[in-house]
């Protein structure tokens, strides 16, 4: 495969992942709901990346680093499962006991494309 496919590809599931379930809810309804502070924000870079990774490579330019975009999703998944937990208060141990339990479909595609975006490097 080569890196415009992986690249739309990757970009377009980014997209749609953020419609459906992360935890019971979508994340567009967990940030658009009103509920919560500053940090439901932070799942806007999921769907932004997606966006400018897809366009980036239709028009053959990009507004920002290709690097960068790959590499967004990936940290807005890390501070939503590890930091966020950790600001709240939760201790390490709990965080770790519950990874993976009550995620949704739209969370596990973003899991693995944004780990998929970040470490692999296909050829262009």
């Amino acid at each position: 495969m080569n890196r415009k496919t992986f690249t739309i590809a990757c970009g377009g599931i980014l997209l749609i992942s953020f419609f459906l379930a992360y935890r019971g809810v979508s994340g567009y309804d967990s940030v658009f709901s009103g509920v919560g502070d500053w940090k439901r924000f932070i799942l806007l870079l999921i769907p932004i990346s997606g966006i400018l990774l897809l366009v980036g490579e239709l028009m053959g330019t990009y507004i920002l680093d290709r690097g960068l975009l790959g590499w967004l999703p990936f940290l807005a998944v890390i501070f939503m499962i590890f930091i966020s937990p950790l600001i709240d208060g939760a201790s390490i141990g709990t965080i770790f006991k519950s990874i993976g339990k009550g995620y949704g479909i739209g969370l596990w595609l973003t899991i693995i494309t944004s780990i998929a975006l970040a470490f692999y490097k296909p050829k262009p």
